[in-house]
């Protein structure tokens, strides 16, 4: 019988199209499709698998696939086939311990499932799978030690979030390199499509198994899994679904789910779906060195209070009997706390325990589907933690595709309050962190976060003895990249009967560094680093820490690291990159001396948009960029000459643009009133570039007012924190011209809020009209940052809703008049005040 090999045209039909060619030619090249032929031939395809191993069994898996690429079927005949098994002391097979045969049936997906008992704890095996005279690859595996038995050292690894968009897996490819005796995966396997048949479930596993690198940690090492959301659906919560999937009642989707997570994993009997649920806490011995109690928090947890999401944390969110895990398996896991004899007391579970709040001011906002939306619960358990004080308690966690470093505590708010154990978070495998920038600016309001980066992918490595625990943040350059080199970013030693972890210096590869201000020494903040490559080529860029500290990545070679802040000159060094080890270059800023206007830099910032090509305009309290040619999408060509970049000194830029200024014919009006194209600049030159002040020129024309000139001149004193704008409207025409005029700010930060003097914070979805009390309008974020323009007037009215806010002002031009529009483009540390528009107010 003929096989069919992985070709790129079925390829791209299993993937539903979803793939670009060059992933896919990244996937199945010539290489790793004759590989992916050789190791694992038809009816083998997906590889094999082994799991939940303890100090006598192991589950060894496989499943019968001619054909990944029919969804239907599988290229299998709907009739049982038999399956041999074998497990052996040696990889050549000589000594066969364990072996028989099964059936499998096409009502579960041709999938096998083998328990194979009777086996000598603390060991390796090897094992393989026959059917129609077709070997699979061999397969390697392990026992446990023996519950209460010495157990010298214990190297695992954990994962999570593999989304297939993210990338062909080269940290499954880095990790299959590793020496561990087996891998915790704490979910997020697959991601779900908007259908919830089994026949859709079973295709994502099929596609999923499809990549080599995911087959081959497989088939080295034994894996423990739990489930998050995304194989089921994103954020449900219980019986309650997370989104509208396709018609079908929530509850069979959970159980087509559940039942396709159990083919195509190697699970235990026990942990079978019986229709829409499934057992799957449970607790794994090491030997006396470890305990895992590994839980399952989306099974049984209460819905997400206020609708999910990242919000202020009131009401039900403090409702005592809201629970992530339900009563039954709480309690159930105190217990095994209590009863534990072992050194090392590990909770593998999903979400992030920690609490997290992203406010930089006195208010609070958190991430409702974490632990943060369940704080009676949390308290429970680490209020037992505190009180009962189990042997070293550890948390792993995933879901937030970010690597973290937590102290965990019974009081967060209270930096004082003692840490009773130690979380970490391992970043995603694939998914992406479009979250990492709101992450970053949160830093400074969590002193209990010792450790973050958000900006690669990659897993994490542990290495546990009786008196000490070592985690290793593995990352890997670039997901998309299946050869993509793989580093560790920090390394973190956890002491017996210490709890915390503290920082090996020893244990990081790439580049480190602090970024320090020159005259006073201190750290700086929201410094933006870019690692750049010999021939130009931005290779890595990343964002100061509170500390002042980076870390960024490049593989081996000569780098120049610059530094570019609000309100500091940029600097720069060179550093030569090491296979291994870290290379440190701390960069020493200078505080601008002078107002500046020039091309050749940018405002920092990830969600800053302009380019080196466009007009930077600053001093040292602010820095302010003004398109001279770049684009938005969202202000088709009318971008030139406005602000597109904006931030304080010690802040990133949070600012979407400014419409500044727009001349309307008819009153802007509705939920698409910011987007004025209304003023288009024809030239924009820097009239002054340096001195005590320093000035930029925009000239153009109204749209639809005919005959109108505008001309927008912007000009930055030194030690002011804002930037004037003088917009002068003139009618070049023979007759009068009644319009609207004005400007808009859009803010994209996280928790983005209009401000409007007399209303206060305005967060309506909808835009409404107000009169302001004071000559300002302003936006603000989490950040800490308050952007406003302040008027040399109060002759206009506001027009706001929760992300813009807009001056509206109707004027009536003669011919040969002029309208004089003068304001102040202000970006300002809110120092955290109650009402964060205060700072306008003060100026």
């Amino acid at each position: 019988m003929a096989f069919p090999s992985l070709d790129r045209r079925r390829f791209l039909a299993l993937t539903g199209g979803t793939l670009g060619a060059a992933m896919a030619n990244q996937l199945i090249g010539t290489s790793t499709e004759a590989r992916a032929t050789e190791l694992d031939p038809a009816p083998f395809t997906l590889g094999v698998a082994s799991g939940e191993p303890d100090h006598e069994s192991v589950v060894l898996w496989t499943r019968l696939c001619t054909d990944p690429f029919d969804v239907e079927t599988g290229g299998m005949p709907a009739q049982p086939v038999p399956v041999r098994w074998e497990l052996a002391r040696d990889e050549d097979f000589r000594h066969v311990l364990r072996s028989g045969e099964v059936t499998a049936t096409p009502e579960s997906a041709h999938t096998v499932h083998v328990t194979a008992e009777g086996l000598d704890a603390d060991r390796w095996y090897w094992y393989r799978f026959q059917a129609d005279g077709v070997y699979s690859r061999t397969g390697r595996t392990r026992t446990l030690p023996a519950p209460g038995t010495a157990a010298d050292r214990m190297r695992f690894a954990f994962v999570s979030c593999q989304a297939w968009a993210g990338g062909p897996y080269p940290a499954y490819r880095d990790l299959a390199t590793q020496d561990v005796d087996f891998v915790v995966h704490l979910g997020d396997y697959i991601y779900e499509t908007s259908k919830g048949s089994l026949e859709e479930f079973r295709r994502l596993y099929a596609l999923y198994k499809t990549s080599p690198d995911l087959r081959e940690a497989h088939a080295r090492f034994p894996f423990f899994l739990t489930w998050d959301d995304h194989e089921v659906q994103n954020n449900y919560a219980a019986d309650v679904p997370g989104g509208a999937g396709d018609g079908r009642p929530f509850l069979e989707r959970r159980a087509n789910a559940y039942q396709a997570y159990y083919e195509h994993l190697p699970m235990r009997p026990a942990q079978r779906a019986v229709g829409s649920d499934a057992l799957m806490y449970r607790a794994v011995k090491f030997g006396k060195l470890a305990q895992f109690n590994v839980l399952d928090t989306r099974q049984y947890r209460s819905d997400q209070a206020l609708g999910d999401g990242r919000k202020e944390p009131t009401g039900e969110v403090y409702d005592e009997s809201r629970t992530m895990t339900g009563p039954e398996q709480e309690r159930w896991l105190l217990d095994q706390l209590d009863a534990s004899t072992a050194r090392w007391n590990v909770i593998a579970q999903q979400t992030i325990m920690a609490a997290f709040d992203y406010d930089l001011g006195p208010g609070q906002v958190v991430n409702l589907d974490q632990w943060d939306g369940y704080p009676a619960a949390r308290s429970r358990i680490l209020d037992h933690i505190a009180k009962r004080k189990p042997s070293n308690p550890v948390v792993l966690s995933g879901d937030w595709h970010t690597h973290w470093v937590n102290d965990l505590k019974s009081d967060f708010t209270d930096p004082d309050s003692p840490v009773i154990a130690t979380e970490f978070v391992g970043t995603s495998i694939s998914s992406g962190a479009g979250w990492d920038n709101d992450v970053r600016q949160g830093l400074a309001a969590n002193p209990h976060v010792k450790f973050y980066n958000g900006s690669y992918r990659g897993y994490v490595l542990c290495e546990v003895t009786e008196d000490r625990w070592r985690s290793d943040l593995r990352i890997v350059l670039n997901s998309r990249d299946a050869a993509s080199p793989a580093y560790t970013i920090a390394s973190f030693d956890v002491h017996d009967g210490v709890p915390g972890a503290k920082r090996r210096p020893d244990g990081a590869d790439g580049i480190t560094g602090r970024v320090l201000d020159r005259s006073t020494g201190a750290p700086l903040v929201n410094v933006e680093v870019t690692v750049t490559g010999p021939d130009g080529t931005p290779v890595a860029r990343t964002t100061t820490a509170p500390s002042g500290e980076y870390v960024a990545f490049a593989p081996a070679g000569t780098y120049e690291v610059s530094a570019n802040g609000a309100g500091y000159e940029p600097s720069s060094g060179t550093v030569t990159v090491r296979r291994q080890g870290p290379s440190r270059v701390d960069l020493r800023v200078s505080r601008v001396t002078a107002a500046f206007a020039r091309t050749g830099r940018t405002v920092p910032g990830p969600q800053s948009e302009a380019t080196t090509a466009d007009i930077v305009l600053g001093n040292d309290m602010v820095a302010l960029a003004i398109s001279a040619g770049s684009n938005d999408g969202q202000l088709p060509n009318v971008t030139v000459g406005k602000p597109r970049d904006l931030a304080a000194v010690g802040h990133l830029d949070q600012l979407d643009w400014l419409n500044l200024p727009y001349a309307s014919l008819a009153q802007p009006r509705g939920g698409s009133a910011w987007q004025q194209l209304t003023v288009r600049t024809t030239t924009v030159d820097i009239v002054t570039a340096s001195g005590r002040t320093a000035a930029v020129r925009a000239v153009g024309a109204g749209t639809q007012v005919p005959d109108l000139e505008v001309v927008t001149t912007y000009t930055v004193t030194h030690g002011e924190r804002w930037v004037v704008a003088e917009s002068v409207f003139t009618n070049r025409g023979t007759a009068e011209q009644s319009f609207w005029v004005g400007d808009v700010i859009d803010h994209d930060g996280l928790g983005q809020r209009s401000g409007v003097p007399g209303t206060g914070i305005v967060t309506a979805g909808s835009p409404a009209d107000f009169t302001p009390t004071a000559p300002w309008i302003g936006m603000t974020g989490l950040d800490g940052q308050t952007y406003g323009l302040v008027y040399e007037d109060t002759a206009f009215t506001a027009y706001a809703c929760g992300i813009w806010v807009m001056s509206q002002r109707q004027v009536t031009l003669p011919p040969g008049e002029a309208l004089t529009l003068r304001r102040r483009i202000v970006a300002a540390d809110n120092g955290g005040d109650t009402d964060p528009f205060a700072v306008l107010d003060r100026l």
